[in-house]
């Protein structure tokens, strides 16, 4: 199970470019371009090494450059030409292989950088997801909590109060009614009090919002300055910069609170970068957005958690981009430049 979307930012640039020169073996400036990428520094290197190696698994052979790989990026002395993954008889693998092992051997690759913190996240958690599962999970005070996928929550119940903490992800929670004993939600130091109400509540990268379907909610985030205190009826959302505590307060129709357990995403004047790791929750393979004009683009939608591509489509189609499926386990995002 993992919680923790493995992200590399230097390791997702370093197999784009090995899926662009698949596409394009006899592009001259195109190899040019990934070698000055690729010695560009120390860091570069060893992500493209990283590449190299999860690309020698696609031939399902011993990989046979691995000293070019470390001497030559490691020294900035040139670029190690992609070994052309080949079957155990000699001849060369079927294209749809090649990229289907591709997007494994990415998976491979970035498997040591999720294990740690996936296995401390786990050690924390009372009730955890995989990619792509939800989970009903029910408190002993009665209270529901419906998890999204890549998520974890840690509960503390005491005789006088009920705490728990949402480590990682989404959750929608319906309290119980228990006035002697107040109901907190946490995360990142931001309170969600209730005594009885339905309310989501989403942790994605610096930003947090809460979302209330029915009852009211007070949130508290004493690490923002001045300190926030803000109190949400039904139908209201609040978005809250995570060190900052800059909140921004919207509206939303009730019942399309938490819509990612009927298969949909209600978004509403958020980047498409944010968007897109709400979505790799949803995705079990790997998703690369290699355009920060149109990461930083703003939406409102609704996105069809069921067929992820269609909802990337969607998502970026509006302001020029494109989706191209290398795999469906491999989705690659461009702007319209």
């Amino acid at each position: 199970m993992s919680i923790e979307h493995p992200s590399d930012p230097l390791l997702e640039e370093a197999m784009d470019w090995l899926v662009r020169l698949q596409a394009s073996p006899g592009d001259a400036a195109l190899a040019a371009a990934c070698e000055s990428w690729a010695g560009r520094d120390a860091a570069h290197g060893r992500a493209w090494a990283r590449a190299m190696r999860a690309w020698a698994l696609v031939g399902e052979v011993p990989p046979a450059h691995v000293a070019q790989w470390s001497a030559g990026t490691a020294a900035g002395g040139g670029l190690p030409a992609a070994p052309a993954p080949r079957r155990q008889d000699g001849r060369a693998a079927p294209r749809r292989r090649l990229l289907a092992g591709l997007a494994f051997g990415t998976a491979a690759a970035c498997l040591a950088v999720a294990v740690l913190p996936d296995a401390v996240l786990r050690l924390r958690a009372d009730e955890a997801t995989g990619t792509g599962e939800s989970r009903r999970v029910t408190l002993a005070d009665g209270t529901v909590i419906h998890l999204a996928p890549r998520s974890a929550i840690a509960t503390h119940y005491t005789a006088a109060a009920r705490r728990v903490v949402l480590l990682a992800g989404e959750a929608f929670f319906e309290v119980a009614p228990a006035p002697d004993r107040p109901f907190t939600a946490s995360a990142e130091g931001l309170d969600v009090r209730v005594i009885g109400t339905a309310f989501d509540l989403r942790l994605a990268g610096d930003q947090l919002e809460v979302a209330v379907q029915h009852g009211r909610v007070r949130l508290v985030y004493d690490r923002a300055t001045p300190p926030l205190e803000a109190d949400l009826a039904a139908g209201e959302r609040m978005r809250v910069a995570l060190g900052g505590g800059a909140a921004t307060r919207g509206w939303l129709p009730p019942a399309e609170v938490a819509g990612w357990r009927d298969g949909v995403l209600f978004v509403q004047d958020t980047t498409v970068a944010e968007v897109v790791e709400v979505l790799r929750r949803y995705h079990a393979g790997w998703v690369l957005l290699r355009d920060e004009r149109l990461a930083a683009r703003r939406v409102t939608g609704l996105y069809d958690l069921r067929d992820i591509g269609r909802a990337l489509r969607a998502l970026v189609q509006p302001h020029g981009g494109q989706v191209r499926e290398v795999t469906p386990l491999l989705y690659i995002m461009t702007g319209n430049s």
